[in-house]
C-alpha cells in the first residue's frame, strides 16, 4: 500500500459509509465529505466511525494520490424519472481535482456520457451486510475511462471478488440494472405464485413447501414480504420508465399488489445477501491439485477457499500477464 494514498468518500449515506468503514478496516486512511449531517447506518462498526474524519471542503486533502469515491444517491420520481442532479453537483465540485474520481452512484447507462469521472464501479451491496460485502465484493464491475494503473485498494477488491468484469461505464451500468431487476423480478414471481396458491386454499407452510422445493430457499426466491429497500423499487422503476418496458412495469405492479396481501397476513420478512460459494480444502488436496497436468492457475482460481491469502500466493507465479492489476 502506498503510504500517501488517500481516500475521500463523497456522500456519507449507507453506501458511502459501507465503503468508508470497509476501507478503514482494510487499513486505509479514509475521510468523508457530505453537505448533510450523516446518520450512522452500521451500529456494529460503532468503534470504527471515530476513525473516519469529516472534511470541511471536498478538496481539503487533494493531491495526485487522492481517490474520490462518489456515493451520492440518485432520486427516482413517482413516474419513474431518475433525478441525478445531486450526483452531477458532486462531480462538478471535483472537476479541478488533481486526483482520480470513482463513481459508485446508480446512474442510467445513457446518462453516464454527460458525467465527468475516471471510473465507474457500481455497488452490489445489501443493506444488512454492506460493510462485509464491500470488504469482499461478490461482483466487482469496472467501467474504466481514464485510469491506467489501479490503486492498491482496487487491486485488493479484485483479488477478493468471486466475479470481475472490466468494460465500459455503460456496460457496468447495464450489469448493475440487470442484477437488481432480476432480483426484483424473482421476488415478484415467487410472491405472486404464493398468493395464487393461498387464494386456492393452500395455507402457510404448505405454500412455502411448494416454492422451497423448487428454489431451495435461495435468496430472492422465498415466499414472504414484498421487495423494498433503497435499491430494487427505484431501479426497476427508473429503468422501466427509461426503456418503456411493459415487463418491468408489471413486476412493479405485482409487487404493489402483494403489499396489500402482506398487510392482511403475517408473512415472513427476509433479508437478502450474496451466497458465497466458499469451500475449505486440505493442504494435501491442494498439493495434489498443483501437480496436475492442467494449468495450475486455472485450477486454483476455481477453488474458493477460506485460506484465501494462500490461494493468492500460490497463483502469483503463474500469472504471465505483467499488466494484470492483481499481480
Amino acid at each position: 500500500m502506498k503510504l500517501d494514498e488517500k481516500i475521500v468518500i463523497v456522500g456519507y449515506g449507507w453506501v458511502g459509509q459501507a465503503n468508508a468503514l470497509a476501507l478503514k478496516k482494510m487499513g486505509y486512511p479514509v475521510n468523508y465529505f457530505d453537505i448533510a449531517t450523516p446518520v450512522k447506518n452500521y451500529p456494529a462498526y460503532e468503534h470504527v466511525y471515530p476513525q473516519i474524519k469529516s472534511l470541511g471542503n471536498v478538496l481539503e486533502t487533494d493531491g495526485e494520490n487522492t481517490w474520490y469515491i462518489v456515493c451520492i444517491g440518485d432520486r427516482v420520481l413517482s413516474d419513474g424519472t431518475q433525478d441525478i442532479s445531486a450526483i452531477e453537483k458532486a462531480l462538478d465540485s471535483l472537476k479541478s481535482t488533481k486526483g482520480k474520481v470513482i463513481l459508485r452512484s446508480t446512474v442510467l447507462p445513457r446518462s453516464l456520457k454527460n458525467l465527468t469521472f475516471d471510473c465507474y464501479i457500481p455497488e452490489f451491496l445489501h443493506e444488512k451486510k454492506g460493510v462485509e460485502e464491500c470488504i469482499r465484493p461478490y461482483y466487482f464491475v469496472v467501467g474504466n475511462r481514464n485510469i491506467k494503473q489501479w490503486p492498491s485498494f482496487i487491486k485488493k477488491w479484485m483479488n477478493k471478488t468471486d466475479k470481475t468484469f472490466e468494460g465500459s461505464p455503460e456496460q457496468a451500468a447495464y450489469i448493475k440494472y440487470i442484477s437488481n431487476i432480476w432480483n426484483a423480478s424473482r421476488v415478484a414471481l415467487v410472491n405472486e405464485f404464493g398468493d395464487l396458491m393461498h387464494e386456492n386454499g393452500l395455507e402457510g407452510q404448505h405454500t412455502e413447501a411448494v416454492i422451497d422445493f423448487v428454489f431451495n430457499k435461495k435468496n430472492y426466491l422465498k415466499y414472504g414480504k414484498s421487495f423494498g429497500g433503497h435499491c430494487l423499487p427505484k431501479d426497476i422503476s427508473a429503468f422501466g420508465k427509461d426503456h418503456d418496458s411493459d415487463l418491468f412495469k408489471a413486476v412493479l405492479a405485482s409487487n404493489i399488489a402483494h403489499q396489500d396481501v402482506e398487510s392482511k397476513r403475517n408473512l415472513k420478512e427476509w433479508f437478502s445477501y450474496w451466497d458465497y460459494q466458499t469451500t475449505t480444502i486440505s493442504f494435501r488436496k491442494l498439493f495434489s491439485i498443483l501437480f496436475r497436468k492442467s494449468h495450475p492457475a486455472a485450477v486454483i482460481k476455481s477453488v474458493k477457499m477460506k485460506t484465501e491469502p494462500v490461494a493468492q500466493l500460490l497463483m502469483a507465479p503463474f500469472r504471465k500477464n505483467k499488466n494484470d492489476p492483481r499481480s
